[in-house]
């Protein structure tokens, strides 16, 4: 498993919760920080893959600590990546300039991070072509005619990994039929690539069998990608939202 990890710094509470979400589902360790002086300070007993800085930070905005980075021997190598609302030519321009070796705009989508990541980053997370979801929910898979309802954990626009005891071997042809957000589902036609045994002991790990996708046509990408972010990201709107309740008579209302 990989082991990445990234400092991530925004003055917005919100923000910083949403992108550290976003990297922990995609599978980052994430140093959160609330501006330029707390990145500088991790950055002296942290070694991070690398760090994402938000422009628009009140104290030590990301502009300057980049220059400070970049200007110093110990942390000019590291991979930055400028996130920021301000989609201009000369913004980013400017932040190419310093140094930064990637820039994403505000909302960041999950598709968007992932590709920054993998220009910046280890080669064992540049090797994952296809943003990848974790999904454990059960889909249906065809076999020599024969119906599985087994349990899926990972699904990407390239395959899908599922749990099952007696893995089907490999070369083995499959349809996986997957249902979606909405109640309908999408049939992919597939074969088996790789397959793991029972492993016990202390690390207990489970068999199963990867699963990549063929003949899939451009629509049924489009529709493997929306659901994907939507398994990465589609929840966080929800669960970043507060309630505050007022006195007795008054109505409820939302941030």
């Amino acid at each position: 498993m990989l082991d990445l990890k990234v400092i991530v710094a925004d003055d917005s509470p919100t923000s910083l919760m949403y992108m550290g979400i976003l990297l922990k589902r995609i599978g980052f360790t994430v140093m959160p920080a609330e501006n330029g002086f707390e990145v500088l300070k991790l950055l002296k007993v942290v070694e991070p893959d690398v760090v994402m800085l938000d422009i628009g930070m009140g104290t030590l905005d990301g502009i300057t600590t980049l220059r400070y980075m970049k200007e110093n021997r110990e942390t000019s190598d590291l991979p930055v990546i400028m996130v920021s609302g301000d989609s201009s030519r000369q913004m980013i321009q400017k932040c190419r300039e310093l140094g930064c070796t990637g820039y994403l705009t505000k909302p960041v989508r999950a598709d968007a991070l992932h590709a920054a990541l993998k220009c910046v980053v280890s080669p064992g997370y540049a090797r994952r072509h296809h943003l990848r979801a974790p999904v454990n929910k059960k889909v249906i898979v065809n076999h020599e005619g024969v119906e599985y309802e087994l349990y899926a954990e990972t699904l990407s626009e390239g395959g899908i990994y599922i749990r099952k005891k007696d893995p089907f071997p490999v070369g083995s042809d499959v349809e996986v039929t997957l249902p979606l957000n909405d109640e309908s589902s999408v049939r992919l036609k597939g074969d088996v690539v790789h397959v793991k045994g029972f492993f016990g002991g202390e690390f207990k790990i489970l068999p199963g069998m990867g699963i990549r996708f063929k003949e899939i046509a451009s629509a049924e990408i489009k529709i493997l990608r929306n659901h994907i972010e939507k398994l990465i990201a589609g929840d966080i709107a929800g669960s970043l939202e507060e309630t505050i309740i007022r006195k007795s008579g008054d109505k409820k209302k939302s941030l």
